[in-house]
């Protein structure tokens, strides 16, 4: 008798949980997410982990395939166990703040806290992308170097849409814009800031 109200329950977790994957549609995961008021230390534990897994995956995959060799002395840095995911943490952590700066320039309203949660998110999806990846390339190499390529603009898609619901904007283009124009004016502050570090960023 009590079959069908789990059933139910069931497939509303079930029906929760793809509501927050973005790849069907990313605003409403975007608005999902920031509307569960999560408190801000579930960032920070989210950003800690995501980075770690992400280091791991990017580990593994270039043991695998011998690529370890062609790091560049800021990409040879995350092999390090400590620096390694300090790294990939302070560039998860500039990605947010670039979001909410980019968008209090335009009017838009966000938060850190939940410009933090979003990023983190979008983090682990890619993550997700690229244990795919992973096994596309054991599988068959060209269907993970195709797989490469769509993480670019999937990843610039999220940003953008992710943006977008932070700060209650409407128009996708003009958000691709300054998300842009962040990215490039951040880019070369990061780079000023590697090449006095001693860091080649090429």
């Amino acid at each position: 008798p009590h079959l069908p109200a789990a059933l139910d329950q069931e497939f509303a977790l079930a029906d929760e949980l793809l509501v927050i994957i973005p790849l069907r549609d990313p605003q409403a995961a975007a608005r999902r997410i920031i509307g569960m008021g999560l408190s801000p230390q579930v960032g920070w534990l989210g950003l800690a982990l995501v980075s770690v897994l992400t280091l791991l995956v990017m580990r593994i995959t270039l043991m695998a395939f011998g690529g370890e060799g062609m790091l560049n002395s800021a990409g040879a840095m995350l092999r390090h166990p400590l620096w390694g995911p300090l790294f990939q943490a302070g560039f998860i952590l500039l990605t947010a703040l670039s979001m909410v700066w980019g968008g209090y320039v335009f009017g838009g309203r966000g938060r850190f806290q939940d410009a933090l949660l979003l990023v983190v998110w979008l983090e682990f999806v890619l993550t997700l992308v690229a244990i795919v990846q992973f096994v596309a390339l054991v599988v068959w190499t060209p269907l993970g170097a195709i797989i490469s390529l769509l993480s670019i603009p999937l990843f610039l898609w999220l940003l953008v849409s992710f943006s977008a619901a932070l700060h209650g904007f409407t128009n996708l283009v003009a958000v691709l814009c300054g998300v842009i124009g962040t990215f490039f004016a951040v880019a070369v502050l990061v780079a000023i800031l590697m090449f006095f570090a001693g860091l080649d960023p090429r």
